[in-house]
C-alpha cells in the first residue's frame, strides 16, 4: 500500500514539474508566439516528424556555368556559385553555359537546363508549384505524390500536374510551344491553355510518352517518346543522385537556412563590387588610375620628349 501511494505521489510531482516548465516560456507571449517558438525549438533539436513539416527544404546546388537567382523582393539578379536555400517567389536563371540541380528534401531532384528561367512559385508540400518561363526542367521524384503531396509545373501554354515520378517539361519562347514527357515511371496530367489562358481538356501522359502543345492547336494527342527523348540521359543521372547523394540529406533549421542563403547572396554582391573596382579603366597608357592633373603632366612630358627627338 505504501509503495502504491509513493508511486502515485511521484507521478503527480513529475506531472506538476512538466506543467510548470511548459508554462514558464508562455509568460508575456501570445498563443501564436508560443506555438511558433515551440516549433522552432523542435526544428533545431530535430524533435519533429515529417508529417508536421509544411514546406519543403528546397535548395539549389551543383552549379555549372552561369546561374543567377533573384529573390521575390529583389530587383537585381545575383550570380550564385554555392548552395543556396530557396524560398517561394525566387527566380532561377541559367545562361547558355549554365545548369543547376534543385532538391526538395530527400524526395526529389530537378535538373535546370541551359537558357532557362524558372520561378519557385510555392514550396508548400500540399501545393508545390514551379513556373517555367522558358527553357527546360527534368525531374526524378520519389513515389510520394498523393492527395497530401501535390506538385505542378506551369508554362505559358500548359499546366502539368505531376503524378510522379520521372518527367521533363520545356517551353520555347520562339515557337510558344510546351513539351512534356514521362519516362520509365509515373504519370503527368497536362491541361493546355489557349492564348487567353483558358484551360482546355486534360490529357494524361503515361510512361514513355510525350505531348507537344501550342496555343493555336485545338486537339492534342500523346505520342511515343521522340523529341523529348533527349532528356533520357539526364533522367538516368538524377536516378543515381536520388539513390546516393540524397541519402545523406539533412534538413536545415530556419536559422541555418537564413545564414546559408544570406551568405550565398552577399558573397556574390561583394564579388561584383570588387570586380567592378578592379576593372575600372586606367587613365593614361601604362598608368594606374590617378588624378587628371598627374596624367596631363606626364602626357606633356612625353610630348616634349618626342619633339626634342
Amino acid at each position: 500500500m505504501v509503495k502504491l501511494i509513493s508511486f502515485f505521489l511521484c507521478g503527480f510531482l513529475l506531472f506538476a514539474a512538466v506543467a510548470v516548465h511548459s508554462q514558464a516560456p508562455r509568460k508575456g507571449l501570445t498563443d501564436e508566439e508560443f506555438a511558433r517558438g515551440m516549433a522552432e525549438e523542435s526544428m533545431k533539436s530535430g524533435r519533429y516528424s515529417q508529417d508536421r513539416v509544411q514546406n519543403w527544404d528546397g535548395r539549389l546546388k551543383s552549379f555549372s556555368g552561369t546561374v543567377s537567382v533573384k529573390t521575390a523582393s529583389g530587383t537585381e539578379w545575383s550570380q550564385v556559385t554555392e548552395e543556396i536555400p530557396l524560398e517561394a517567389g525566387d527566380l532561377i536563371r541559367t545562361g547558355s553555359d549554365g545548369t543547376a540541380e534543385l532538391y526538395l528534401d530527400d524526395k526529389g531532384a530537378f535538373f535546370v537546363g541551359r537558357n532557362t528561367e524558372l520561378e519557385v512559385s510555392s514550396l508548400e508540400q500540399s501545393n508545390t508549384s514551379f513556373s517555367l518561363a522558358f527553357g527546360s526542367l527534368v525531374a526524378k521524384v520519389k513515389h510520394l505524390l498523393s492527395d497530401k503531396f501535390k506538385m505542378q509545373v506551369r508554362t505559358p501554354t500548359a499546366v502539368c500536374a505531376v503524378r510522379g515520378t520521372e518527367f521533363a517539361v520545356e517551353y520555347s519562347r520562339l515557337g510558344k510551344d510546351t513539351g512534356v514527357a514521362v519516362f520509365d515511371e509515373g504519370r503527368v496530367a497536362v491541361t493546355p491553355l489557349d492564348e487567353a489562358g483558358a484551360p482546355g481538356t486534360e490529357q494524361l501522359l503515361e510512361k514513355n510518352t510525350e505531348l507537344s502543345l501550342v496555343p493555336s492547336q485545338k486537339r492534342f494527342r500523346p505520342a511515343p517518346l521522340a523529341r523529348m527523348a533527349r532528356h533520357r540521359g539526364q533522367v538516368a543521372a538524377l536516378r543515381t543522385t536520388v539513390k546516393l547523394r540524397i541519402k545523406a540529406w539533412k534538413r536545415l533549421s530556419p536559422s541555418d537556412r537564413a545564414e546559408l542563403r544570406d551568405r550565398a547572396l552577399k558573397r556574390r554582391v561583394l564579388h561584383r563590387q570588387l570586380t567592378s573596382k578592379e576593372r575600372a579603366p586606367a587613365k593614361g597608357r601604362g598608368l594606374k588610375a590617378g588624378s587628371g592633373a598627374k596624367v596631363k603632366a606626364v602626357r606633356k612630358a612625353r610630348s616634349r620628349k618626342n619633339q626634342a627627338q
